[in-house]
């Protein structure tokens, strides 16, 4: 059926528009609060200058218990991001999203397997070696979010490289533990135990320190600004641009207060914290927002599962209805040939017959082409072809039609001070079939010899058409429903009239593809009234159709 027909390609249309649209965010998303942000990169970059310049602001506190809970939380922070982001949002970030949830993993994974393991098993960890296992955690997860956030369209990131940089973890650690005595230091503390709850200003830095140190900070920067870049073409969101920015300051505040799976607590842990924060509502954020556009397709396969429902079941009475209103004329055609053959010498007879035939027959005919015309309506390439087309024109076709009606009613055209050959943009085959289905319907349920009339009212930009009968009028009841697809009022006594309600519903289409509505308006007892308006050519336009 036509209507299926519709509704699966409208469907595919979906489909295709909605994986079109995954690779990028919505567009009240993009760009979103970029002064914050801002802010934030300076606020970070401030504090790193403060404590520089000001001795009192340097912050390293001897704290095993705190600086475990710290990376413990914040491990698991950037565990359930990974997830999340793995999970839900493939589809809307694209191939980026697998290369940040691998640094993430990295970074959690590290969290938790040297930075709380080791104090849970009660195992006291070296300073240095704990330097050398975050700093390689660092790398190697800034390498991740570097690949994954600078370029346009990242490369794909496949299960054997990402594996491949998960098992390099326990192997960087084994290797640290195995040959930690050979690595030049990175980090002296002069006397951690003595600094117990107080300020330590005994952390002193290597000179050696300074050059792997550089090489995760940069790689942070550079994962920084590829967020901004990617947030500026709308496809990362603004909170994992905030959470760069706070992973570039942590690396920026361990270039000179560093910060290791260790016993010390220092402003870069406090930083990774607040990354591990600003991650865990991002991701908590569209994790609402994947619920919301779930809710919202799930609202939509019912609404379609619905009228898929209704259009089966509007298939059924609609087959229904064309084989009962088929099967009247053709039996009242079958029972009159029948007499006819019984009486093959009565003239008079013959006339009727023949005459009752035609009626029946032009009754099939209307059927026929309502059925066609609805079906070439409801086709996805219809359109209308509107011209300058003389009023005149028009009217003169509605008379004629009017004139062939069964009921024998008396047409009357009022055309007020609107001349005949005033024009209006429109299509006049599709216009006349407007007209003949609204005369038709007037005549349909207005009883025999009752008028019918015309009117043409003009304003400065539309010509008015009404076609208006007095009939028995339109039940309010029915009054909602008549233009839907086979839609159907009842006659002054209750019963549907004949017809498969598809007059009305075809006229509307036709007029709104004339950019027009059909209205209607009606009086129980007195008789109904349908208009619509049509542009009007001004004479602008006919001087310049004329040449």
């Amino acid at each position: 059926m036509k209507g299926i027909d519709k509704l699966d390609e409208a469907s595919s249309g979906f489909e295709t528009r909605r994986s079109r649209h995954a690779l990028r965010l919505p567009a009240s998303r993009r760009r979103a609060a970029p002064l914050p942000i801002v802010g934030l990169a300076l606020a970070v970059v401030g504090w790193a200058a403060a404590t520089l310049l000001f001795e009192p602001l340097r912050f390293a506190v001897f704290a095993p218990q705190a600086q475990a809970g710290v990376e413990a939380a914040a491990a698991l922070a950037r565990l359930f991001g990974a997830l999340v982001l793995t999970l839900f949002l493939k589809d809307r970030l694209g191939e980026r999203v697998l290369w940040i949830a691998g640094g993430l993993l990295v970074l959690g994974l590290g969290g938790l397997g040297f930075g709380y393991l080791k104090v849970l098993l009660g195992i006291s960890p070296d300073l240095n070696a704990a330097a050398y296992e975050s700093l390689s955690v660092r790398t190697l997860a800034g390498a991740l979010f570097v690949v994954g956030l600078t370029p346009r369209t990242p490369p794909r990131l496949g299960w054997r490289l990402l594996a491949i940089a998960l098992v390099a973890l326990p192997v960087i650690g084994l290797a640290v533990e195995v040959w930690e005595h050979l690595l030049p230091p990175l980090v002296l503390v002069a006397d951690p135990s003595a600094a117990s709850g107080a300020r330590d200003n005994s952390l002193v830095l290597a000179r050696w320190h300074w050059a792997p140190s550089v090489v995760p900070f940069g790689l942070a920067v550079a994962a920084a600004l590829g967020a901004a870049l990617g947030h500026r073409r709308g496809s990362v969101p603004g909170w994992l641009l905030a959470a760069m920015v706070l992973f570039a300051g942590s690396q920026l505040h361990n270039l000179f207060w560093p910060s290791s799976y260790g016993l010390v607590l220092t402003t870069a842990d406090l930083l990774r914290l607040a990354f591990a924060t600003v991650l865990l509502y991002g991701v908590v954020l569209e994790l609402v927002h994947v619920a919301q556009e779930r809710a919202g397709l799930l609202a939509a396969e019912r609404e379609q599962s619905r009228r898929l429902g209704e259009l089966s079941a509007l298939k059924a009475d609609f087959t229904a209805m064309v084989a009962h209103e088929l099967g009247s004329p053709v039996a009242a055609v079958r029972r009159l040939t029948d007499l006819m053959d019984l009486a093959p010498e009565d003239p008079d007879l013959r006339v009727h017959a023949v005459n009752a035939i035609r009626k029946e027959t032009d009754a099939i005919k209307a059927l026929v082409s309502d059925v066609r015309a609805t079906a070439t309506a409801e086709r996805v390439d219809f359109a209308v072809q509107p011209r300058p087309v003389a009023l005149g024109e028009l009217l003169a076709e509605a008379r004629f039609y009017a004139q062939s009606l069964p009921g024998e009613h008396p047409v009357g055209m009022y055309v007020g001070t609107v001349g005949p050959e005033e024009k209006v943009w429109a299509d006049p085959e599709r216009i006349e079939q407007v007209l003949r289905n609204l005369l038709s319907n007037a005549a349909k349920y207005s009883p025999d010899g009752a008028p019918v009339e015309v009117r043409v009212l003009r304003d400065e930009r539309f010509v008015r058409i009404e076609v208006a009968d007095h009939g028995s009028g339109i039940h309010p009841d029915d009054l909602m429903r008549i233009f839907e697809k086979f839609g159907r009022g009842s006659d002054v006594k209750g019963h549907k009239v004949q017809g498969v309600g598809l007059g009305l519903y075809l006229s509307r289409g036709i007029l709104r593809s004339h950019g027009s509505e059909l209205e209607a308006r009606s009086t129980r007892g007195e008789g109904s009234v349908f208009s619509f308006e049509l542009k009007a050519v001004q004479k602008a336009e006919q001087r310049e159709n004329a040449y």
